[in-house]
């Protein structure tokens, strides 16, 4: 558990269970798969992609997402109205293809790691992050034109971003806050200005994460620990003030870090983020 992985989902995410075979997600419904690519609606090369890959769900966008990527030196910014997210048979992410235009363009994931959408700014109040980018470069393909780059997304809508995030990582988003900076008892300084996620799985099991950049090299990674690994919550006992997580010694990471120490952005998140663990704790 010294990295988020696929192994760090098994426990509580389906992956199966999360997606059919053919689904379409749109922002506007309140049904997250509708199935059937019989009457999804695409063209020829649309249709190829399911020959392709064992699950393609299609985001549609209101109204687009703007990509933008380096190439040559030159930065490029195009807009699309949908994003089709295809896996593999074990959920894990092969390729995104963004369609809308004349010219489609596929990003492939060549490593079997499952990749964590980043958010580039913190949540704070009511400002909510709305660009997404990955760790690693990637291979893209427009037209016949072959290149490894990194993409940034920026959706017009929290809703998209939102959407995107749960199915890339089969998951429901409950909980997202900002941290002006987070640090542990063993580990010292943990992050800078990142953002807090909870997700739940189709078990109903969830999971604490948080990317740790850490000025310390070895130390810049995603860490996801499970809300059943924590002991106890300490609330702030005034506004502005953090909060502190006693952690249970459940893996090597959470052994080392012993507790977590969060200071939020925004009050309101801090005393939403308390009362949601100090139920959970209460219930057992």
């Amino acid at each position: 558990m010294n990295s988020f992985s696929p192994q760090d989902f098994q426990e509580w995410v389906d992956r199966r269970q999360s997606t059919l075979s053919a689904s379409t997600v749109s922002s506007a419904s309140t049904s997250i798969l509708l199935p059937s690519p019989a009457t999804s609606p695409g063209s020829s090369s649309r249709k190829q992609s399911w020959q392709y890959y064992d699950d393609v769900v299609r985001l549609e966008l209101t109204p687009s997402v703007q990509i933008s990527f380096v190439k040559n030196g030159q930065l490029f910014k195009l807009k699309y109205k949908f994003i089709d997210i295809c896996k593999d048979s074990t959920g894990a992410l092969r390729c995104l293809e963004l369609r809308g235009r004349t010219r489609p363009a596929n990003t492939f994931f060549s490593n079997t790691k499952l990749p964590v959408p980043h958010l580039e700014h913190p949540k704070s109040g009511n400002d909510y992050p709305l660009r997404v980018s990955f760790m690693d470069q990637q291979t893209v393909q427009t037209a016949n034109t072959i290149f490894m780059t990194q993409l940034s997304y920026k959706f017009d809508h929290w809703d998209d971003c939102v959407r995107f995030q749960e199915l890339l990582l089969g998951s429901k988003l409950v909980f997202i806050s900002g941290m002006a900076e987070a640090k542990s008892k063993g580990r010292g300084e943990e992050c800078i200005s990142q953002n807090l996620r909870v997700l739940r799985g189709h078990n109903g099991k969830r999971v604490m994460l948080f990317f740790a950049n850490s000025q310390r090299r070895e130390l810049k990674r995603y860490v996801s620990i499970p809300l059943n690994c924590i002991a106890a919550i300490k609330p702030p006992k005034k506004a502005g003030r953090p909060a502190i997580i006693d952690l249970n010694p459940n893996f090597e990471i959470l052994s080392q870090m012993r507790n977590f120490t969060i200071q939020f952005l925004d009050d309101d998140d801090c005393a939403t983020f308390c009362q949601m663990l100090s139920y959970d704790l209460t219930v057992g």
